[in-house]
């Protein structure tokens, strides 16, 4: 499987899904990360809200915890039509969802603190389940699978991800 990992970070679980299930992922990210894994290709991102992918280039286009750090909530629209157009079958996306005020105040503090030695930004523009699910709808993309958990590490349980595996 051709993947593309846009806001891929370090890349380092791009290294993990090409060592343990065989995917040829590139990575690919706005920031620069010093500690980026530098045996996977990269392409540089240059503007926000393009995916550095030709129509249908990748199988799948993987986002982990990337849509929250944009400022602008139609930005996330526009930047998830693009990945749609480069992925050929398939969107993947894991983002934090808080339920209510209290996950909401924890996930601020924790994505404050993980992103702070990266200068990433933090807008916190967070969105719940319904909300996403709207988004990916307006967008024509089909729910394959949903899932809702607490992750033990490295939050210590205190709020929602969701994990969205689309079809395009």
């Amino acid at each position: 499987m051709r993947l593309l990992d846009v806001g891929s970070g370090t890349g380092q679980i791009s290294r993990w899904l090409a060592r343990e299930r065989g995917v040829e992922p590139t990575t690919s990210d706005l920031h620069e990360f010093g500690n980026r894994v530098g045996d996977l290709p990269f392409r540089r991102i240059e503007d926000p809200v393009r995916v550095p992918a030709d129509d249908g280039e990748f199988d799948a286009v993987m986002m982990l915890f990337v849509l929250h750090h944009m400022p602008v909530w139609e930005d996330q629209v526009r930047l998830l039509g693009d990945a749609a157009r480069a992925a050929s079958g398939r969107l993947i996306v894991l983002e934090d969802t808080p339920l209510h005020r209290v996950d909401r105040a924890f996930n601020v503090f924790w994505d404050w603190a993980l992103n702070l030695r990266h200068g990433v930004p933090k807008p916190f523009t967070f969105r719940d389940v319904r909300g996403w699910t709207e988004v990916f709808a307006g967008l024509g993309l089909t729910p394959r699978h949903v899932e809702t958990y607490r992750p033990w590490w490295p939050t210590l349980g205190t709020y929602h991800h969701t994990l969205f595996v689309l079809d395009t």
